[in-house]
């Protein structure tokens, strides 16, 4: 690379065609890409020339997708120290590749770092933070958010109570806000890299630093609330002070999944507050920011959440109804789900307009069809909620349902099968929900006109199923029919008698998922009892 060239991620250079190039090399040819490059690095690596040795770590990160740890694991265990030593290189373009390197090797190959390196891999990349230009920062924040996103899968925080990051979890915390902070945060995208880090030592925190997460939390809803004062004379002004306000709404929402209803209860009329007055802008991705951390509040609310719906409602319907911005109108249909979960009956005054919403979001024709699914889904979250309260809707909602159930996919389109499964998988969610809220409510017999169309479903299901690799669609469909037998009985006897319904249930025990076979196994015992009488 050319030391006095602009370094920008949007110009393309030789040297990036080239990384980019040997980066497709090793995935195709894997392992045996690395006796081919490694004699390379090693001998340029530790260069007197600067270019070589931002050539042999630009090369030794390229080949590190493709290989199996066997091959490339023995030699990132023994780069380590060597890398660690380069993020103190006298040159900015070596200090940046080697910090990208690092965070390649965080998410590719984090159980070949030696155990013993890792307290000075944190500081190593945490004393990038601060000091360094903004894009060897952004890189060492790549690096944070790597080495703790590989703890994401660890149970032993579970067990023991703490995990390898917790002893630095608060200078970390505490450092990465103050890049949030830095004058120059908006290059390189280092502001939104440091935010992301932060959310990521957040998600995979341990038990033991709860204390941590409680403290940071009112500086977040703090930091909220002082945005809303950040001068805005250009566009740019205006796009940096709503991505900060959606990033911390993001933060806001992992603490409170971290955390539990007792730890949040006296922060919450704050955070509501500001949420709205984030929903009060005009971004999209504010209000998917926003909705979605509602949604955390609710959760961990559950009751409680209900004095917050009469100032949220008219936000939450602006987010249903728009359709073109459909992640906003997606991550709104969520949030209807679990406000139905966490504060079920209370849920009630509220359906018309919500349900009027939902039924407008599936006959427009424009809205993206991803939508769709888990709008249906939400029927049977806001039927189990409401229980006999359902009544009204259930004529319109079975119809859409009924509707959308006639969709099918040729065999060659592979994409479409996979929507067909999406709403499948939604249309059975719809059924189980808004059975067993009647059930809960004594009202099943309002189902009764409906169940031969229902049934018709599970028959098309049963012989039109393609590509349901994780059984998802067969997981839903063997929970239905239980649910209808247990909650129909005998009325429902011939419709259950069929080889259909058998085979669906043979189908499920033959997965040999557990969880499936548990479902398969009540269900031919509700099925078993009815036929018997």
């Amino acid at each position: 690379q050319d030391e006095d060239a602009d370094v920008d991620d949007d110009v393309w250079n030789l040297s990036m065609s080239g990384a980019t190039c040997l980066t497709l090399v090793a995935n195709t040819v894997e392992d045996d890409i690395v006796p081919a490059v490694m004699p390379f690095v090693q001998e340029h690596i530790k260069s007197e020339n600067w270019r070589y040795r931002e050539a042999a770590t630009m090369a030794f990160s390229s080949i590190l997708e493709g290989p199996g740890a066997d091959a490339i694991g023995p030699y990132v265990n023994q780069s380590i120290p060597v890398l660690l030593a380069a993020l103190s290189d006298q040159n900015d373009l070596v200090k940046d590749t080697t910090a990208w390197t690092i965070g390649r090797i965080c998410d590719l190959h984090v159980r070949s770092i030696p155990e013993e390196t890792f307290p000075t891999l944190v500081n190593g990349l945490a004393g990038k933070l601060l000091n360094e230009t903004p894009r060897v920062s952004s890189q060492a924040c790549f690096g944070i958010h790597n080495l703790a996103a590989a703890f994401s899968n660890d149970n032993t925080a579970e067990t023991a109570g703490t995990n390898a990051l917790s002893t630095y979890m608060p200078q970390l915390l505490q450092t990465l806000l103050q890049v949030v902070d830095r004058s120059d945060a908006s290059e390189s995208n280092l502001r939104i890299c440091a935010f992301e880090a932060i959310s990521v030592l957040i998600q995979n925190s341990a038990p033991d630093v709860k204390h941590v997460l409680l403290q940071l939390l009112p500086a977040i809803i703090d930091r909220l609330a002082q945005s809303f004062n950040m001068p805005v004379l250009t566009n740019e002004d205006k796009e940096q002070k709503e991505g900060v306000q959606g990033l911390l709404c993001g933060l806001i929402q992992v603490i409170a999944t971290k955390t539990t209803k007792e730890d949040i209860m006296q922060h919450c009329d704050l955070i509501m507050t500001n949420f709205l007055q984030v929903l009060q802008s005009k971004n999209a991705t504010c209000h998917e920011e926003a909705l979605s951390a509602c949604s955390s509040i609710a959760s961990s609310l559950e009751g409680d959440f209900v004095k917050y719906m009469g100032a949220l409602q008219p936000f939450l319907m602006n987010g249903l109804r728009n359709f073109e911005a459909y992640q906003v109108c997606t991550v709104a249909v969520g949030l209807v789900g679990d406000i139905s979960r966490a504060i079920e009956g209370a849920m009630q005054p509220f359906c018309d307009e919500i349900m009027s919403a939902l039924i407008e979001a599936l006959q427009n024709s424009a809205l993206h069809r991803s939508v769709k699914p888990p709008v249906l889904s939400c029927f049977g979250d806001i039927a189990m909620a409401i229980g006999a309260s359902y009544e009204p809707y259930l004529q319109l909602s079975l119809m859409m349902l009924l509707q959308a159930a006639q969709t099918q996919a040729p065999d060659d389109d592979d994409d479409l099968i996979d929507y067909v499964n999406m709403l499948r998988e939604g249309i059975l969610e719809a059924y189980t929900g808004i059975i067993q809220g009647l059930k809960d409510g004594g009202r099943t017999e309002l189902l009764l006109p409906y169940i031969d169309a229902i049934m018709s479903f599970l028959e098309m299901v049963q012989k039109t199923r393609k590509n349901d690799y994780d059984n998802e669609v067969l997981s839903k469909a063997v929970g239905l029919i239980g649910d209808i037998a247990s909650s129909l009985g005998v009325h429902v006897k011939t419709q259950i008698n069929q080889p259909y319904v058998m085979q669906l249930l043979q189908e499920g025990h033959a997965t040999g998922d557990v969880t499936i076979i548990e479902t398969c196994q009540w269900a031919n015992s509700v099925v078993g009892q009815i036929l018997a009488c």
